[in-house]
């Protein structure tokens, strides 16, 4: 019987060592996770790899700033006096609508255009900068950004600008019409044709704006830009 009992007890030992040697290889095999190595606003990606990654450029529809419905208000007043060349009263409802809400990059565009149009070429300039840093993809602010360098005489950045909104809306009428104005102050009459020809493809009322445009003055008399402009 002693033999019996130490027979079942020995293999008992045996039976226990061997579950907990199998125990003991099943955690060595699974991986230790620590909470705190965690992002828990996401799922997939550690704290440490979001801090050191760079984040993204790319600008969504979402994160644009949404105007204060009063300060739109007072831009649509002024921009109303803008094209009426009312540039003093204009900028006074541009800064009123900034007022109630100083990122209205509608207003700040508008206000830049019209410091331009009064001679103060670098501080329009810094307002539609204002603008576009608030809405890259602003495409009048960018025809703005245009008109102001061509009103201050600086073609190259002008034409740059004018580009850059026609990238964005390869429909953008008056930016052709911009690059077309600049090329004829500059008497490059093929130019001055092929940009003028695309804006006028767009909307057939620039043909009587060009007609009457100084700035087409150096290149009037060629037959191509006569043809182009004639009612």
């Amino acid at each position: 019987m002693k033999k019996r009992k130490l027979l079942i007890l020995s293999l008992l030992s045996g039976a226990i060592l061997i579950c907990t040697l199998v125990i003991a290889t099943l955690f060595q095999t699974i991986p230790t996770v620590e909470v705190s190595s965690i992002d828990h606003t996401s799922s997939t990606i550690p704290v440490t790899q979001q801090a050191t990654t760079p984040p993204s450029r790319s600008i969504s529809k979402n994160s644009i700033h949404i105007s204060d419905s009063q300060a739109l208000a007072y831009y649509e007043q002024g921009l109303k006096l803008y094209y009426e060349r009312e540039f003093v009263q204009a900028l006074k409802l541009f800064n009123q609508a900034l007022l109630i809400d100083p990122q209205c990059y509608e207003a700040l565009n508008a206000k830049g255009a019209t410091m331009a149009f009064q001679g103060e070429y670098d501080q329009g300039l810094a307002s539609i900068q204002q603008a576009l840093d608030l809405n890259p993809s602003f495409v009048y602010a960018h025809f703005n950004k245009g008109l102001a360098n061509e009103l201050a005489g600086r073609w190259n950045p002008a034409i740059a600008a004018y580009q850059t909104a026609l990238q964005l809306d390869d429909r953008d009428t008056w930016s052709y019409y911009g690059i077309a104005s600049i090329y004829g102050r500059l008497g490059n009459a093929d130019k001055a044709v092929e940009y003028l020809q695309q804006a006028i493809n767009l909307n057939s009322d620039v043909k009587e704006v060009a007609r009457n445009e100084r700035d087409f003055t150096p290149v009037r008399q060629d037959s191509r830009f006569q043809a182009l402009v004639k009612p």
